[in-house]
């Protein structure tokens, strides 16, 4: 199954190649042509619901990173778990990591089970911050599940 994620990545690495060029050029036309395109890529992914934006987003932030699987790192509320878990495999999804610091993650973890996912084990990620006067992402401890 085509991971869909990966090609609006792509679609957004283009869309910033084509408005970092305008901006070069100092061409403001190029420049709107990039804000445009971006906007409907925003429209098309909205469209989609609240799993989709949030896992998309979690797919930037992955392949920004150079992390290998979308990390879920903030609150995932108990109703959202499904919802999540149908649309990753919907999209090709197949594995993901939970790094949540928050009191009820062992509680998330256990709904990731419920819905489908098992627990591959624990793995390291990069983070969310680099390290004062350094070039690489601070590492954070994760739980990688499979869908």
């Amino acid at each position: 199954m085509e991971n869909i994620f990966e090609s609006i990545y792509q679609e957004l690495q283009r869309i910033h190649a084509d408005y970092d060029a305008a901006k070069e050029a100092d061409n403001e036309a190029g420049k709107n042509a990039a804000r445009t395109d971006y906007e409907k890529l925003c429209e098309r992914i909205n469209e989609k619901g609240a799993a989709f934006v949030r896992i998309a987003r979690a797919y930037r932030e992955a392949r920004d990173k150079g992390n290998e699987h979308i990390d879920f790192h903030d609150v995932i509320w108990d109703k959202d778990v499904e919802g999540l878990i149908t649309c990753m495999r919907g999209n090709g999804i197949e594995h993901f990591t939970f790094s949540s610091g928050w009191s009820s993650a062992v509680e998330t973890a256990w709904l990731f089970q419920e819905n489908g996912c098992t627990l591959e084990g624990l793995i390291r990620i990069n983070g969310d911050s680099k390290g004062f006067g350094e070039e690489g992402y601070e590492q954070a401890p994760a739980y990688l599940f499979r869908v």
